[in-house]
C-alpha cells in the first residue's frame, strides 16, 4: 500500500505559516489528497473568583480568527503546490478537541505535526500531540521548520527492538518509501545480553529483501536514556530522509526515570521521525 491520504494538524497561525505548505510539498511529492485540521483549543480559568465572562466573546472571537487565518494559509498553499485537499476546523463547542481531532485524522495514511514548541505551539497544544500519537491508530510523521520530507524517502532509518511497537513502525514506513530504498535497521543494545529464540530483525530484513528494498543491520551500543541521541547520530551518518521508530512502547514510571525516547524525539529533531504506536 502506498499513502494516499495525508492529514496535517495544524495549531496555530504561526504554524501553518510553514508547516502548511510543507504537507503540500509532501502531497506533490507522493501524489496524495491533503487533509488540513484545526483543533480548537479550550481556554482554562485558572482563578474564578477574579474572572470575567465579559472576555469570553473576545476569546471566541480571537480563536474564530486564527481558524480563518490557518484556512487561508491552508487554501493558499494548497493553490500553490496545485494538490487536491480540503479542510477541517473544529466547531468551538462541537466535541472535546482530543476526540475531534482523532476523528478527523484516523482516515489518513499518515498524520503529519510540527515538532513540540515550533511555530507558536503553546502548553496546550504539545500536550495534545502524545494522545493523537498513541489513540489515532495512525502513524504519525513529525516534520521539522528545516528539514521537511518532500517525497518518498530513497534512505530510511529503522530503530528496531522486538516490540509490537516497533514492529508496527517499521511496517508502517514501508506505505512511505521510495520503491528500491535503502531501509538500515539499528538496534541499540543496553549493555545487557539481549538472547532471542529468534532474530526477528533477520527476518525482517530478508522481507524487505523479497520487496525489493536493500536493507542493512546496524548495531550500536548505548545508554537506555540516550536511544533518540543515537538514533539521530545514525542517521546522519546513513543521511537518512526519515527516522522510524514506535512510540510509547514503555510505561509511565520507566518514561520517568529512563528517558521517554517518543518525548526526546518529538522536541525539536533534526530529521523527519515516523512514529507508530
Amino acid at each position: 500500500m502506498t499513502t494516499k491520504t495525508l492529514a496535517v494538524i495544524l495549531f496555530t497561525r504561526a504554524e501553518a505559516e510553514w508547516l502548511a505548505p510543507a504537507a503540500c510539498e509532501l502531497a506533490r511529492g507522493l501524489d496524495a489528497h491533503l487533509i488540513g485540521v484545526v483543533p480548537v483549543l479550550p481556554f482554562f480559568v485558572h482563578d474564578a473568583a477574579g474572572f470575567d465572562p465579559v472576555v469570553i466573546p473576545t476569546i471566541a472571537k480571537w480563536q474564530t480568527e486564527e481558524t480563518d487565518a490557518i484556512r487561508a494559509l491552508f487554501e493558499e498553499a494548497v493553490r500553490r503546490a496545485d494538490v487536491r485537499g480540503e479542510f477541517r476546523a473544529q466547531e468551538r463547542v462541537a466535541a472535546p478537541t482530543e476526540e475531534f481531532a482523532l476523528a478527523a485524522t484516523r482516515a489518513a495514511d499518515v498524520i503529519v505535526m510540527a515538532p513540540k514548541g515550533d511555530g507558536g505551539s503553546s502548553e496546550p497544544t504539545d500536550r495534545l500531540r502524545a494522545p493523537i500519537i498513541r489513540l489515532s491508530g495512525r502513524p504519525v510523521l513529525i516534520m521539522p521548520r528545516d528539514a521537511a520530507l518532500t517525497a518518498a524517502p530513497s534512505r530510511l532509518l529503522i530503530g528496531w527492538s522486538d516490540t509490537r511497537e516497533a514492529t508496527r513502525a517499521a511496517h508502517d514506513a514501508l506505505t512511505l518509501a521510495a520503491p528500491g530504498a535503502r531501509i538500515d535497521l539499528l538496534a541499540v543494545r543496553s549493555g545487557r545480553a539481549e538472547v532471542h529464540a529468534m532474530d526477528a530483525r533477520q527476518d525482517f530484513a530478508a522481507a524487505l529483501d523479497r520487496l525489493g528494498y536493500s536493507a542493512e543491520l546496524i548495531d550500536r551500543d548505548g545508554p537506555a536514556g540516550e536511544i533518540s541521541r543515537t538514533l539521530m547520530e545514525v542517521a546522519t551518518e546513513r543521511d537518512a530522509e526519515l527516522v522510524v521508530t514506535g512510540a510509547f512502547g514503555h510505561s509511565a514510571v520507566y518514561d520517568f526515570v529512563i528517558g521517554a525516547v517518543t518525548s526526546d524525539l518529538l522536541d525539536a529533531p533534526k530529521r523527519p521521525v515516523l512514529l507508530s504506536k
